[in-house]
């Protein structure tokens, strides 16, 4: 177990008492940055209280699956990632949050080690797997590490929309299928004999489970074209439709693209 010797808060920087009981070395890595650090510290509850009739977005990393508490324990980081730890960390209650926007890809995928049920095999699918990542930019920012990728997992968005109390989804890289012919979908995990279409509390049975794939025609035409969801083909927008009716929540924002251009805005997440 770590003791309270092993780190310090943000505020405390500048505390002379607490940063001696740190070791040398890391007073020495922190001495040079302490001015820049404090010009820009603030009070952040009082930040926030003063500018409560603003409009204010709270952006997490990473996601649910990741979360402490919610995630695939123990695949996951070491804090709050779902829609509650905006609260926590932005210095607000849980009912000033007004809004609450699910961020997704069209096809999933995981970092690192962890349950996966959905990944694209390695031995029949790698060629589809090389697609998705090379043409999602799918690798690591820093690292450069391949991410691994599988089919769009609905029974974990679905689980992520009812746990976050997320209110509408932004779905982004739905143009990587732009030139495939057909694209699969995960609706439910097998688990032994059984269908199971609510994600398992138990991590033994995420491992095990097996995906169950829904078929879907693929559009074949370039999305980024496209200005406008009502000029999205029909295959779109029945890939994005029955999303939006398996996991009881609408898709308000699609991206097709990195350009600003390329995101389409259904519905403004500020009305």
């Amino acid at each position: 177990m770590k003791s309270e010797r092993d780190g310090i808060r943000f505020a405390d920087l500048f505390w002379k008492d607490k940063m001696d009981e740190l070791e040398a070395g890391d007073r020495d890595f922190l001495a040079p940055c302490l001015e820049q650090l404090k010009s820009m510290t603030i009070d952040l509850a009082s930040f926030i209280k003063h500018r409560k009739n603003n409009q204010i977005l709270f952006e997490g990393a990473q996601g649910t699956l990741l979360d402490l508490d919610l995630g695939t324990y123990p695949f996951v980081s070491s804090g709050m990632s779902c829609a509650a730890g905006a609260a926590v960390g932005g210095c607000v209650g849980p009912r000033a949050l007004d809004k609450i926007l699910g961020v997704f890809k069209a096809y999933s995928t995981r970092v690192g080690n962890g349950p996966f049920p959905s990944e694209f095999d390695a031995e029949s699918e790698d060629e589809l797997c090389r697609f998705v990542r090379d043409t999602g930019r799918e690798y690591g920012v820093t690292t450069g590490r391949p991410r691994r990728c599988g089919y769009l997992d609905l029974v974990a968005l679905r689980y992520a929309c009812f746990t976050n109390s997320i209110d509408a989804l932004v779905m982004t890289h739905l143009d990587v299928y732009d030139t495939l012919s057909e694209i699969k979908a995960c609706v439910a995990y097998r688990i032994g004999d059984k269908i199971v279409e609510d994600s398992p509390a138990s991590i033994q049975d995420i491992i095990t489970a097996k995906p169950v794939l829904r078929d879907f025609t693929g559009w074949k035409q370039k999305l980024s074209n496209r200005l406008s969801y009502e000029e999205f083909p029909v295959e779109a927008m029945e890939y994005i439709e029955f999303i939006e009716r398996y996991c009881e929540t609408p898709i308000e924002i699609v991206s097709v693209g990195y350009d600003r251009k390329a995101t389409i805005i259904r519905k403004s997440p500020w009305r």
